[in-house]
């Protein structure tokens, strides 16, 4: 049996997320000592307790079980990368809670470290649609690869950019990857997948909740060197997934909109807390940035601290 099974089994544990699998890692050193250790060993490590090391124990006797789904995720197209796979994202491997597994749908064989995420509104200007769309292809023309959310507004302006001069773009979803949310963006989703991928961290039928589309947000940040975000008011999940790639120590950079402009309030939050400030009417600024992140020094901001969450 691979390890990729074990991690699968250990994943689908009711209770136990990535902080809880850390801390059996921590304790047994490898995925399968986990497996092999006794109730009770496994009920004395912080944050367990004997009712979710009776559903690790549980999750064992399954295995054969997880070994069909990930052959039968593989006949349909659909990867499962866990933490040690070589194919897994390294960037996103160095959040703190990051994804046990990984589901992935694309010809992408590996996301690149000249990642870019560009988020925004469901509900952008007119104004907001092309600076997007212009700034993702003025991203894919310097050699850089477009993260976002598949999300309505600015997510897709941000795909359909990179798609627009055939570039390579990744969509990571709050649903699993057979139920595209919203539905409209399936045809998308398909195009996503030609040269790119869709990543989601869940293997079985998930909506699209508030709490998954917040968490989603993480790996948006998680896979990207740097987050852009483009409108959006004050507490959107734009602002969530900034707040995310600060305390993952990635850059952040914002549209500095006139103060008239509608949906500036959440960008020019993030500017006051640190984030790069980039003209709408320069965005080559923006791309020379990138080029050169050594040259800006990344913010931490202190009264951020909690949004990434325990994700027990």
């Amino acid at each position: 049996m691979s390890g990729r099974e074990f991690w699968f089994a250990l994943a689908s544990v009711d209770g136990v997320g990535p902080m809880r699998i850390k801390r059996l890692i921590n304790r047994f050193g490898t995925i399968e000592a986990v497996f092999d250790a006794e109730l009770s060993e496994i009920a004395r490590v912080p944050l367990f307790n004997p009712l979710l090391a009776t559903r690790v124990l549980k999750a064992r006797i399954r295995i054969a079980e997880f070994r069909r789904h990930i052959k039968w995720f593989k006949s349909r197209g659909v990867e499962i990368l866990c933490v040690e796979d070589r194919d897994y994202p390294e960037q996103l491997k160095k959040i703190p809670n990051a994804p046990a597994i990984l589901c992935k749908k694309g010809r992408l064989s590996q996301v690149s470290q000249q990642a870019v995420a560009i988020v925004g509104t469901k509900t952008p200007t007119e104004l907001g649609i092309l600076t997007t769309l212009e700034l993702s292809a003025g991203l894919i023309g310097a050699g850089f690869s477009i993260v976002s959310g598949l999300a309505k507004g600015v997510d897709t302006a941000a795909h359909l950019g990179a798609l627009s001069v055939d570039g390579t773009t990744v969509g990571v979803l709050g649903c699993d990857l057979f139920s595209i949310y919203p539905s409209e963006n399936r045809e998308l989703a398909d195009r996503i997948c030609e040269n790119g991928a869709l990543f989601s961290e869940h293997p079985f039928t998930t909506q699209s909740t508030p709490v998954n589309l917040v968490l989603r947000n993480r790996i948006i940040s998680g896979l990207s060197m740097a987050t852009i975000v483009v409108e959006s008011g004050e507490n959107g999940g734009a602002i969530r997934t900034a707040r995310f790639a600060f305390e993952q120590d990635r850059l952040v950079l914002a549209c500095d909109w006139g103060k008239r402009h509608p949906l500036s309030e959440g960008p020019h939050r993030l500017i006051q807390q640190g984030a790069y400030p980039i003209s709408p009417d320069r965005l080559a600024d923006a791309v020379d940035i990138l080029l050169n992140p050594g040259s800006l020094k990344k913010v931490q901001p202190t009264h951020l601290t909690g949004e990434q969450m325990n994700l027990f």
